[in-house]
């Protein structure tokens, strides 16, 4: 009897010990106390349909796989209704380089170059998301209904091998909008400063440390957070596509434009060293072979986001890292969603131009521009996330809400009202340190894993 009172309790302390253990990579608490170092990179000229629409991995991808998107050619004329649709059929290398101003925006968005002719009460139902392939034929002359559909066609997950691989191990917000619906550097200015300053174009004052505002760049500084732009610019500073730093008069006055402003080898160094800034900014080249804009072939670009997100996932410090992934504006590719109107702009400087039909339009920026793909990436957040509309601040997510998250983490003053109206993104931080985060990522197509 003895014996078997010994076996029984012997076996129930067994199963005591076998009973579930909290993981030791659980830590509650404040989320700033898990994130030191923020890394953001920020790609070219992709919308949402078409770099992610064609996404399989989650039935709730508010993408293209489940919905019949058709423009006309001509959407100014009621004969034509929807004479080419989007399909699984974008090329590696786009074969053109859509209209991205902001009056051809307007005519994607609205089917017209002068929204403000709507009259208000008409104005959310005009945002129809039908001209894409109108503009595409008028800016290159063309009647070729498959040269013109490449502006809304999309690629399918073995296309975007890399991506897809980010997307189904991390968060993918899918309601996530650019911040100007017009071209790359307006839309930079807004990520790094909160606004553009009333420029609608990439003019010359982005390539000269022109820009007056206050950017994150001077803010940090100020805080004494540390941070690097990395880029892979081929032309540098003051030549050509400038890294963002480089926009703001305070980054040259202050010599930070040689201090901080470093070559992309340095970040790959940096990353393996375990010495990366609290915050690293990283621009890729442009546009030829690396950033998405094209010409540059998707193969190429996928194998420069493989490379930097092997180089934060396996540095010492990803176990602390918040990783931002995300394109500057969709380039005039097609997306279904209409964007908000009615946001608050950056400040109450407006911008003119000329539009195709010989007549001004002055835009307000009080509208954002188009979904654009991103991605949250860190070992704490959750796998296979599908984010929609921000929960946080009242607002949409869009390219401001990475700053009003920052200020979150480090107690910084909002630039602009536009980044106090910006939706955050600290909520989808977990209170678990994931083991299961990939160490690397599939190779491009088309080659062979």
């Amino acid at each position: 009897m003895v014996g078997i009172q010994f076996a029984l309790v012997a076996a129930l302390s067994g199963l005591a010990l076998a009973a579930p253990q909290k993981p030791r990579n659980t830590r509650s608490g404040d989320w700033k106390s898990k994130i030191k170092n923020v890394v953001i990179l920020v790609e070219e000229n992709r919308s949402f349909d078409t770099f992610a629409g064609g996404l399989t991995y989650s039935s709730q991808i508010d993408g293209l796989v489940h919905h019949n998107y058709c423009n006309s050619m001509n959407a100014s004329d009621p004969a034509q209704h929807d004479d080419v649709c989007a399909g699984p059929r974008a090329n590696d290398v786009a074969p053109d380089d859509p209209n991205h101003s902001i009056t051809g925006v307007n005519m994607q968005l609205f089917s017209t170059w002068h929204p403000e002719e709507v009259t208000v009460d008409k104005y959310h139902e005009a945002e129809n998301m039908r001209g894409f392939v109108t503009e595409q034929s008028v800016t290159f002359s063309t009647l070729n209904k498959t040269r013109a559909a490449e502006a809304i066609n999309y690629y399918t997950p073995d296309q975007v091998r890399v991506f897809n691989s980010i997307a189904e191990n991390f968060v993918l917000f899918d309601r996530w909008f650019a911040a100007v619906p017009g071209p790359t550097n307006p839309n930079r200015a807004y990520i790094t400063s909160g606004t553009s300053a009333g420029h609608g174009e990439n003019d010359n004052a982005f390539n000269v440390y022109g820009m007056p505002q206050k950017s994150i760049f001077q803010q940090l500084s100020e805080n004494n957070i540390t941070w690097i732009n990395y880029q892979n610019s081929t032309t540098g500073p003051g030549l050509g596509f400038n890294p963002d730093a480089a926009f703001y008069e305070w980054t040259g006055a202050s010599g930070k434009n040689v201090t901080n402003i470093k070559p992309l080898t340095q970040f790959y160094a940096d990353a393996a060293a375990g010495t990366l800034p609290q915050f690293t900014y990283i621009n890729p080249e442009c546009c030829s072979y690396q950033s998405f804009h094209p010409p540059s072939p998707i193969t190429l670009g996928e194998q420069f986001i493989k490379g930097i997100y092997e180089a934060v996932r396996n540095s010492p410090q990803w176990e602390e890292t918040l990783f931002v992934l995300t394109f500057d504006e969709h380039g005039g590719f097609g997306d279904h969603v209409p964007p908000p109107l009615g946001v608050p702009a950056g400040d109450d400087i407006t911008y003119t131009e000329l539009a195709h039909d010989g007549k001004n339009y002055t835009f307000d920026f009080t509208r954002l521009g188009v979904r654009v793909p991103t991605i949250l990436i860190s070992p704490w957040v959750q796998k296979g996330v599908i984010e929609s509309k921000g929960t946080n601040n009242g607002g949409e997510y869009t390219h401001t809400s990475i700053l009003k998250t920052i200020n979150e983490l480090w107690g910084l003053e909002d630039l602009t009202p536009r980044v106090s109206y910006s939706s955050t993104f600290e909520h989808l931080i977990t209170d678990e340190c994931r083991t299961d985060t990939p160490a690397t990522l599939p190779n491009p197509f088309p080659y062979t894993d």
